[in-house]
């Protein structure tokens, strides 16, 4: 359980590679849920893509550090205003509380294990995808790479991450989060010459995460990535 002053706890999933003796280095995934998995059990954010991030031959392959914060039911990752079926951002990116504490949780996990600071990666799917363009647009120095699955993000805010190597997933028949939020924000990446690729499951609704995480295609190239050094 992590807890940040004056905002309360955050519960987390921690798992360890196999080998971690706390002296070898190793890259972390910090993966973000969605809406549905919220709560305070610190269970219910392990239904998705824990299982394929923590299976024996992913870990075989990609021996990392997983993270999987959970957020309170009356919370959201980021600061998104979904009312009258319309999404607005506030322009000032003020993070909401539990996004404030996954942000904290990470520099404090960065601090305290044995992690390779170039293979800091962030993850997330709905309400988690847009956590993701939160923590990444917020904390561009320390992140490495970063899949956002079926999300949605300020466009102002793509110049403040577009160095960073990213890939965006989208059903084109996602009826819960438009699919226009992942398109628009395609073009402004574009606009910035962005390091990024957009991927639109043209048939597919809002629960395409099992198919991103099972092409095997997204663990090597998510694990392919190293923060250069400045």
């Amino acid at each position: 359980m992590f807890e940040l002053r004056g905002y309360g706890q955050l519960p987390y999933n921690i798992y360890f590679p196999k080998e971690y003796d706390g002296r070898k280095e190793y890259p972390l995934v910090f993966f973000l849920h969605g809406a549905g998995e919220r709560g305070v059990d610190n269970k219910a954010q392990l239904t998705h893509i824990a299982p394929i991030l923590a299976s024996e031959d992913n870990q075989n392959k990609y021996p990392s550090i997983l993270v999987f914060p959970q957020c309170p039911t009356n919370d959201y990752w980021a600061s998104v205003d979904r009312r009258n079926n319309q999404w607005n951002y506030s322009d000032d990116d003020r993070p909401t509380a539990a996004g404030l504490k996954a942000e904290k949780l990470l520099l404090e996990l960065i601090e305290n294990y044995k992690i390779d600071k170039k293979r800091v990666y962030v993850s997330g799917l709905s309400m988690g995808g847009f956590g993701t363009y939160s923590i990444i647009s917020r904390m561009p120095e320390k992140v490495a790479a970063a899949i956002a699955i079926c999300g949605g993000a300020n466009v102002k805010t793509a110049e403040q991450f577009k160095n960073i190597p990213l890939q965006i997933f989208h059903g084109g028949n996602d009826e819960v989060v438009p699919v226009t939020l992942s398109r628009n924000l395609a073009k402004q990446l574009d606009s910035l010459s962005a390091s990024y690729a957009y991927t639109e499951y043209p048939n597919l609704g809002h629960d395409i995460w099992n198919k991103v995480y099972e092409d095997p295609n997204t663990l090597a190239w998510l694990f392919s990535q190293q923060k250069s050094q400045h």
